[in-house]
């Protein structure tokens, strides 16, 4: 059994792993069905590339998965919200947009988004 202080502890020893900043601009459609992106909150996160699919086996729900995001539980992220990455291992990156694709799976310590890329 999981205590709570077990909890928190994984909690912490999994942000301090996370060697990203980035920033969520979440996705807001309005009542006209104009498309814009809400306020960015940055954070901590972790990331890495992939290649291929993410799939649950069946034909129609191939999603094309560029990369994955970790995340702390508090840090709310939703489909189609914009993530940039903007620095890695302490250093400013030239940033990188990603939108997500999937919602995230939560852990005891994290939650994991996939991401696709986005050019501009």
């Amino acid at each position: 059994m999981i205590t709570s202080a077990m909890r928190s502890f994984m909690r912490k020893t999994q942000e301090h792993t996370m060697q990203h900043t980035c920033r969520i601009e979440p996705y807001i459609v309005a009542g006209d069905g104009t498309v814009s992106y809400g306020p960015p909150v940055e954070t901590v996160c972790g990331f890495s590339t992939v290649s291929g699919s993410n799939s649950d086996g069946s034909t129609f729900d191939a999603i094309q998965v560029d990369a994955q995001l970790r995340l702390p539980l508090d840090v709310y992220i939703g489909m189609k919200d914009r993530v940039t990455i903007l620095s890695a291992y302490g250093e400013d990156i030239e940033p990188l947009t990603f939108e997500v694709v999937k919602l995230p799976a939560a852990g005891p310590s994290a939650q994991v988004v996939s991401l696709r890329e986005v050019y501009a």
